[in-house]
């Protein structure tokens, strides 16, 4: 499936969709999938679950910007609310299902734009190098952390983990 092709079928969609991005061969894979057939037969005839090879399809996966899989991204009316990648609990998947039903929620702010990403990337590495010729000064190669981390915060799922946990 093409990319155009995707995003028609996601406008003509009644209802939410739940799209899987999965592999044959991925352990964390195998592991969400009980898991996400259980919570989408509750929510049988109210959101659509749609599975995607990404060894079928690397032309959408890449279109789409999945980075890792599993990878599970939600939408109402043709629009991303939000994405998960890695393993997801039973209850996680439960309560991604309820948001997505919920017209109020908002589509999630988390995701950074291509070009926010882009510039904290380069700061940070910029501050690397400054800081590699200033004798390593902990200070730079903190804050250049920080903003390098800052620019892939939302694609880490084990970062995601922790920031479910926190909640």
């Amino acid at each position: 499936m093409r990319i155009e092709e995707f995003r028609q079928r996601l406008q003509e969609s009644q209802r939410p969709v739940v799209v899987d991005i999965w592999a044959p061969w991925c352990g964390p894979c195998r592991t969400v999938s009980p898991r996400l057939e259980k919570v989408a037969s509750t929510f049988a005839g109210q959101v659509d679950v749609w599975q995607l090879n990404a060894d079928e399809a690397p032309e959408l996966v890449r279109a789409l910007s999945v980075l890792g899989i599993p990878t599970l991204i939600f939408y109402r009316n043709g629009v991303e609310i939000t994405r998960r990648t890695g393993v997801q609990s039973q209850e996680d998947l439960q309560r991604l299902f309820e948001m997505l039903l919920d017209e109020q929620a908002p589509p999630s702010s988390a995701s950074v734009p291509n070009a926010t990403r882009w510039l904290r990337l380069l700061s940070g590495l910029a501050l690397w190098v400054i800081a590699s010729f200033s004798g390593w000064s902990p200070v730079l190669l903190i804050v250049g952390a920080i903003l390098l981390f800052s620019a892939v915060h939302d694609r880490c799922p084990l970062w995601q983990a922790f920031l479910q946990r926190l909640r």
